[in-house]
């Protein structure tokens, strides 16, 4: 009975340790800003949550939340739903590889201000052209990292299935799908980042509600306030993105998870 009491402790450290760095830097920033606020460029974390609910009191914090994180989610899934077929012929055939990869590395190496102006006139200036600048960034990290993990797969696993004439539905479920996953989900991490850091250039066109237009109204007024609180929204949705992988990663690679204990 005295055993389950002293592990209680030693996992709630555990559970708290990662958690340490991010405590001393809030710390940090409580201590650096008890100084008068016309004396510091930063503002406090008192001074932050009153611009929170000023923002809400308003009725465009949690709009502008909901508004960014359905731009984000739509513009993964579109760029998820277009990266991961492409990576598949491109990974498992040279002549996917040959017609694919090269525009692929062209597109990923455009950056997105540059993409933004004429997205705007094929696309217009609605939610559309948000969603495809969005995919467009997601699109190409999943690509390569679900393209590395196809091609680097064993090629006796392929030979052995044909040698035992494993119908092509098997052979893509057990060996491309379980070997693309890990390469998929490293992606998946990557591209998240990205979408959110896409989603700024997004709401800086003709946007009336999101965390980027809150963010460029308050540049316009030097609201240093309501800047920091988009920056920790932004931290925040970011976290709870990884969070979400992290535990789709833990239940379709479980295999990894038990490795990793």
């Amino acid at each position: 009975m005295r055993r389950p009491a002293r592990g209680l402790p030693r996992r709630l450290l555990m559970a708290a340790g990662p958690w340490a760095s991010t405590l001393v830097l809030f710390l940090w920033w409580f201590l650096a800003t008890r100084s008068p606020a016309s004396s510091r460029p930063l503002p406090s974390p008192a001074e932050v949550l009153a611009a929170g609910r000023d923002l809400a009191a308003e009725g465009l914090l949690w709009p502008s939340v909901g508004t960014s994180l359905a731009r984000v989610l739509a513009g993964l899934a579109l760029g998820v739903a277009l990266a991961v077929p492409a990576a598949v012929l491109s990974g498992a055939s040279r002549i996917g590889l040959a017609v694919i990869d090269r525009p692929v590395h062209m597109l990923r190496a455009i950056p997105f201000p540059a993409l933004s102006p004429l997205f705007i006139i094929w696309l217009g200036i609605d939610e559309l052209m948000k969603v495809a600048l969005i995919a467009v960034g997601v699109f190409g990290l999943v690509y390569v990292n679900v393209r590395d993990a196809i091609r680097g797969l064993d090629p006796r696993l392929a030979e052995l299935a044909r040698a035992y004439r494993l119908p092509r539905v098997l052979v893509f479920r057990r060996i491309l799908f379980r070997g693309a996953l890990p390469g998929f989900f490293t992606g998946l991490r990557f591209a998240i980042t990205v979408a959110w850091i896409a989603l700024v250039t997004c709401e800086t066109v003709n946007s009336t509600v999101g965390i980027g237009y809150v963010l460029a109204r308050a540049q316009q007024f030097s609201r240093t306030d309501q800047m920091m609180l988009c920056v920790l929204l932004y931290a925040l949705l970011g976290l709870a993105s990884e969070a979400v992988v992290a535990l789709l990663e833990r239940l379709l690679l479980p295999w990894r998870a038990a490795a990793a204990r």
